[in-house]
């Protein structure tokens, strides 16, 4: 076969395959269904290419040495790299017809096109890296499987290049192929790479028995994981997927170079080594999202690559990038990080103990399973998976360890012989089942709540740095102790302000807006159940605002919470005391936390319990308080610091017929001294003889807010302005008795 002819057999079939899409495509078929199957038939062809023989430059060492290029050292690293780009594009065309993502495509474009065409550019170079010197001296199938390969890699990549048009892409998509390339690269990067291009190292570097070189590739295994979880965790879980997908059977393939097709047809060179499956296993789990099989990788393979690389074999090479070696440790990196990676990057759930169950009964079946294999497979040479046939691990024990393999038990099966050691293998058994497994359930359970407890810390001071940008956008160049609108004079102000619970559909407080000021004492009336006290604990800062905003004395309740707070005073309906403190010791307590001075407080609380009658009680612990001596210690802490806006829920529950004239001779007072006090209550005579104003809401929804003088001026009743409002049988009272107003002010303007 000439050069000619394969580069035109390889263009031929191309171009045939790119027609067949574009007219599918033309005829509004769903191209999907042809280019899946072309997609796998790639990924079938790829593999026989890929393993029919070992490629001649597997053995080249500081591109001189071995090489089928003699001592030209330039077409060494260039049939390196050719070999090397060869695979990813392989990978990308096939994963670009599975997966709709952008920089995919921008990289199967520029990845797969550059490739094909370098290769057939220098196929010379290309067959010879390959097939070692005159590579087209004679036919043979893997010439055939090569040009497929070419060809339906190069229609894949003209595909999307017609689909495109010319249409370029932007400059942060060539960015982030750009950023992508390095990674698509060195995620199938030949294990015979390193000692191609670099040749020796220090024979005295040995990457086992625990050497500071062993220690450092060690590292290697924790400092890479966390270095791909911080690139791509914020990324969304199913792109997450794909980069795992491709990191794992880009994995895979390197992985596979160490075998060729031949060596399958002898039992004793398979892949069954424990950590061997965990390259196939991984792969498998993410492309079919199979959670129970990874679960067995999570809890099996990670354990036993551990242990294997804490406890690497001696290869016998002196080289410590030899091909071997970089293929052993490829494999117990994936084996160990990958499952772990997996589940820090939530892709898999982690596992409870039901899981853990099913991946230990899965490892017994693999167990027994492996002493069969291994009994059986011993016939056609010298095989031992899982070390279970060998004392690899026992002499690494002592002596007591080597001895127990001397007890054997054989079986003879016609011409077959089985040999097993069941007193090592028991032990074997038990330890890595009783200790490892059972251990790594342990461990990792305490690495999940340190994981947890790291992210919740993470996520609260990311939190808290959002916060702080908002807050200092908010303020527009404030202080955060200035107020947001105003002087800080006494005053509430809800704008369009609205609540909802959770995900719940439906508001419970909606597009609600008033002010008050300073010297008014404002009730707050309703039905049960209208959205009072909704509004009161989202005023005094108890439960969030959903929509809208509070000002207290001009301060935003959300974004100035403290500030807002230092201006209030509080008596909820449903008090909380330190009930084991006294009376004393908790509204000093309060006092300390408003930063209220000793002269002042003093005189406070004396007043306070002279007027509430406490003064033989008020040393005494509050447990041993009546519910209306309670309403009182809370109606004081409210007043301690003197608060420009004191507010209280249903404030005279419980209280005796003195208690609720001090209470309401305390209101008087704090609003004649320019203060605001804001109330809910239910005894509308109350309201009516000392509110300046009232607001009224039902369903969510305010449906008044008058000066009581206005309805007396009116003539009418508070009582049956509130049970016609609540019924809603006026339509707008609001409107009516603003307009009245305004005309008696127009009427006295006249006058003037």
């Amino acid at each position: 076969m000439t050069q000619f002819f394969y580069i035109a057999s390889v263009l031929l079939f191309a171009g045939a395959l790119l027609l067949i899409a574009e007219l599918l495509h033309r005829r509004g078929k769903d191209t999907k269904c042809y280019l899946r199957p072309l997609a796998l038939a790639l990924a079938l062809v790829a593999f026989v290419a890929y393993l029919w023989r070992e490629p001649a430059i597997y053995n080249v060492r500081g591109l001189n040495m071995y090489s089928p290029f003699g001592d030209e050292m330039v077409k060494t690293v260039l049939a390196v790299l050719i070999y090397w780009i060869s695979h990813a594009a392989v990978l990308l065309a096939i994963l670009s017809v599975f997966f709709e993502y952008k920089t995919l495509k921008h990289l199967t474009k520029l990845v797969a096109t550059v490739s094909v065409l370098l290769d057939l550019i220098f196929i010379n170079v290309y067959m010879t890296a390959i097939m070692g010197n005159d590579p087209f001296a004679a036919f043979n199938m893997q010439h055939l499987l090569l040009a497929a390969q070419h060809a339906i890699t190069l229609a894949i990549s003209g595909y999307h290049i017609l689909r495109d048009g010319a249409t370029l892409p932007t400059k942060k998509e060539w960015g982030a192929a750009a950023l992508a390339l390095p990674f698509a690269l060195l995620c199938v990067m030949p294990c015979f790479v390193p000692q191609a291009l670099f040749g020796f190292v220090d024979g005295s570097i040995e990457v086992f028995d625990f050497t500071e070189a062993h220690r450092f590739v060690l590292y290697g295994a924790i400092i890479l994981p966390i270095l791909i979880f911080h690139a791509i965790r914020e990324k969304d879980v199913e792109v997450k997927r794909f980069l795992m997908i491709y990191f794992s059977l880009g994995w895979m393939w390197v992985y596979l170079g160490r075998w060729v097709l031949a060596d399958f047809a002898n039992p004793t060179s398979w892949p069954l080594h424990l950590c061997n499956t965990a390259m196939f296993l991984v792969p498998i789990c993410l492309i079919f999202r199979m959670q129970r099989l990874f679960n067995f990788c999570l809890f099996i393979n990670v354990m036993g690559s551990l242990i294997a690389m804490v406890m690497a074999e001696d290869l016998g090479f002196v080289n410590a990038i030899a091909t071997e070696r970089v293929s052993y440790w490829l494999n117990h990196y994936a084996a160990f990080f990958m499952p772990l990676l997996l589940v820090a990057l939530k892709i898999f759930k982690r596992p409870k103990f039901r899981e853990w169950c099913w991946a230990v009964a899965a490892f017994c079946v693999y167990f027994f399973g492996i002493l069969f294999v291994n009994a059986w497979f011993s016939n056609y040479g010298d095989v031992d998976y899982f070390f279970l046939n060998s004392d690899f691990v026992a002499e690494k024990l002592g002596k007591w360890a080597e001895n127990t393999r001397n007890f054997t038990v054989s079986f003879h099966i016609g011409e077959m012989t089985l040999t097993f050691y069941p007193l090592y293998q028991f032990l074997f058994f038990v330890v890595y089942v009783g200790v490892f497994t059972v251990g790594v359930r342990f461990v990792y359970e305490f690495l999940f709540r340190a994981w947890d407890n790291a992210q919740d810390r993470r996520e609260r001071e990311r939190s808290f740095r959002m916060m702080k940008k908002d807050l200092a956008a908010f303020l527009g160049g404030k202080h955060i102790n200035e107020p947001i609108s105003g002087d800080s004079s006494p005053c509430i102000e809800l704008k369009s302000f609205c609540k909802k619970y959770g995900s719940n559909k439906h508001y419970s407080v909606q597009n609600v807006s008033f002010k008050v000021t300073g010297g008014e004492i404002f009730g707050f009336l309703g039905p049960n159940g209208a959205g009072k006290s909704t509004i009161i604990k989202s005023m005094v800062g108890i439960q969030t605002i959903t929509e809208g905003n509070i000002e207290i004395c001009g301060f935003d309740v959300d974004k100035q919470a403290v500030q807002a707070k230092m201006n209030l005073g509080f008596v909820p309906d449903h008090y909380a005391l330190y009930e084991n403190l006294t009376g004393r010791e908790y509204i000093n307590y309060i006092a300390d936390l408003y930063n209220v001075d000793t002269e002042y407080r003093t005189k406070t609380i004396e007043k306070y319990v002279e007027r509430f009658q406490l003064t033989h009680s008020f040393d005494n612990q509050m447990k041993t308080y009546s519910h209306g001596m309670k309403q009182k210690i809370t109606i004081m802490a409210a007043l301690v610091h003197n608060p420009k806006v004191w507010i209280l829920d249903e404030p005279l529950t419980g209280l005796d017929p003195t208690s609720i004239h001090e209470v309401k001779e305390c209101m008087k007072e704090h609003a004649a001294a320019g203060n605001i006090v804001f109330f809910s209550s239910h005894i509308i005579d109350v309201v009516e003889k000392i509110c300046d104003r009232i607001a009224i809401i039902k369903g969510g929804k305010l449906r008044a807010c008058v000066r009581v003088a206005e309805l007396e001026e009116k003539g009418i009743d508070l009582e049956q302005f509130y049970l016609k409002t609540t019924k809603q049988e006026y339509i707008d009272h609001t409107k009516e008795i603003e307009e009245a107003a305004q005309q008696r002010a127009e009427a006295e303007a006249a006058k003037v």
